[in-house]
């Protein structure tokens, strides 16, 4: 009986992991598929057939050429780092403002966060197209990196939020009697324990931005100051659309996401082990 029922569970270990690795393949599939047709040789057309026969480097050689493509790479860097950073700090306290303190009009607060996340981008975006041309800023990273960070700032609040509610306040009770300030506090004792909720939040508001188009295109009219997202939709014209670069600029467009995927999740397990310990 027991030899009957260990041999169930193991066949029903076998198929449980045949359809994750049929689901996974499933999902990668489109992928795989962008990824292999990025080395299509350019006198090959899809209508010759969906898998390319001849592969070739020179669909990356011409846009790593382009040195307006490194320098998109650049502003799109700068913009998803710049906001995500912003978001972390303003969120970590607000966060813990909900958390920690109950006052008159909180809920209403936390709903107008997120009215504000659900608000339409392009109504936001018209409003601060007026402001940066009085201020002089259109044409630049500032609107971007201001827009981004405002878009998903309810979005960080929300779920460090629910991780501070998670944490005993004795820890912080305890950091008081030793004379530690509240605001100290939340670095020293907050940001240890909650490290992989932040990396982890940080690296969902960086991706937000990385693929964010509807603010470039409207505040970016200088080449230099280009957003890889607009690079991307440089291949789609009106009457023509290059499928090859196309997918050749939006497989290096992922790099930096699956970089900082890896990142996040080496950090989310160094996190957990070093904030039990502290």
């Amino acid at each position: 009986m027991t030899s009957l029922h260990k041999t169930n569970k193991k066949t029903k270990y076998i198929h449980l992991n045949l359809l994750v690795i049929f689901v996974t393949i499933t999902w990668l599939l489109p992928v795989i598929w962008m990824f292999m047709n990025s080395f299509r040789d350019p006198s090959q057309t899809f209508y010759q057939g969906i898998i390319p026969d001849k592969f070739t480097l020179e669909n990356y050689i011409k846009i790593l050429r382009d040195p307006l493509m490194l320098i998109a790479f650049r502003n799109s860097i700068i913009v998803s780092s710049s906001a995500a950073l912003i978001d972390i700090i303003l969120a970590l306290l607000a966060a813990y403002g909900f958390s920690r303190f109950k006052f008159k009009g909180r809920s209403q607060l936390k709903l107008l966060l997120l009215i504000i996340r659900l608000y339409p981008g392009m109504v936001l975006a018209i409003t601060i197209f007026q402001l940066a041309g009085i201020l002089n800023i259109y044409d630049s990273l500032i609107p971007i990196i201001f827009l981004n960070s405002l878009i998903n700032l309810p979005f960080a609040v929300w779920m460090l939020q629910s991780t501070i509610d998670a944490l005993p306040i004795e820890l912080e009770e305890a950091s008081w009697l030793d004379g530690i300030s509240r605001l100290r506090g939340i670095f020293k004792i907050i940001v240890p324990i909650a490290t992989p909720s932040i990396v982890a939040t940080f690296a969902f508001v960086f991706l937000l931005s990385w693929n964010e188009y509807l603010f470039a295109v409207t505040f970016i009219r200088s080449p230099e100051n280009q957003l890889v997202t607009l690079k991307i939709a440089e291949n789609i014209g009106q009457y023509h659309i290059d499928f090859i670069g196309l997918m050749a600029t939006v497989t290096l467009a992922t790099l930096p996401l699956m970089i900082i995927f890896l990142w996040m999740q080496k950090h989310i397990v160094s996190g957990l082990s070093e904030g039990g310990v502290k």
